[in-house]
C-alpha cells in the first residue's frame, strides 16, 4: 500500500464521488466540503500536476503598523489587552498610535522626535508606558480613606479580570 500513489489519479473531489457512487461511503459520511465544492466548484481543477502561477507578493503594509512596530520594540507589551467584544477601552499601542498621528498631523514636531512627544503627551495624561518613569504612588500616612464599593460592570470588576470569569463567560 506504501507504494500506492492513488493522489495522481483524479482530484479528491472525484475521488469522494466515486466512493458515493459506488456505495462504499455513505451519503451520511459525506464530507462537509463537498455540497460546498459541488456548488461552487473553482474554475480551475486542482490537480497535482499543475503549475503554480507565480504572482508577486503585494505589501499590505498600513503607515501606522511602522509606528506599532516601534512602539513594540521599544516597550514590548505593557498592560493586558481583552479582545472581548464588551472591552471598549483601547490598548496602550492603539492610545500611542492615535497620539503620534495626531502630532504627524499638526506637524510642528520633527519626524525623529514624534515617538519621544507621543510617549510625553501620554504621560501628561497619566498614562505611563515606562514603569520607571511613573511618579511614586504616595501612601496616606493617617488619614482613612473610606474605601466605596467598586464599580461593577456586568456582573464583575471594570478593572480586574479573573481567569475563573473569563472561563465561566466562554462556557454562557
Amino acid at each position: 500500500m506504501a507504494s500506492n500513489r492513488l493522489e495522481k489519479i483524479g482530484t479528491i473531489f472525484t475521488r469522494t464521488t466515486g466512493l458515493l457512487k459506488s456505495g462504499a461511503m455513505k451519503p451520511a459520511d459525506k464530507p462537509l466540503w463537498y455540497d460546498v465544492y459541488e456548488a461552487f466548484p473553482p474554475k480551475l481543477e486542482p490537480r497535482f500536476d499543475r503549475k503554480v502561477q507565480e504572482k508577486p507578493i503585494r505589501n499590505i503594509l498600513y503607515p501606522e503598523d511602522v509606528v506599532r512596530a516601534q512602539f513594540y520594540k521599544k516597550f514590548s507589551s505593557p498592560g493586558t489587552i481583552r479582545l472581548s467584544e464588551d472591552s471598549h477601552r483601547p490598548t496602550l499601542c492603539q492610545l500611542f498610535v492615535e497620539e503620534y498621528e495626531r502630532l504627524q498631523s499638526e506637524g510642528s514636531t520633527p519626524t525623529e522626535k514624534l515617538m519621544d512627544e507621543a510617549v510625553l503627551a501620554l504621560e501628561s495624561r497619566g498614562i505611563y508606558l515606562d514603569p520607571t518613569r511613573s511618579p511614586p504612588k504616595v501612601e496616606a500616612d493617617t488619614e482613612q480613606v473610606p474605601v466605596s464599593e467598586p464599580s461593577k460592570e456586568h456582573g464583575r470588576l471594570k478593572e480586574k479580570v479573573r481567569l475563573a470569569d473569563i472561563f465561566k463567560e466562554s462556557q454562557e
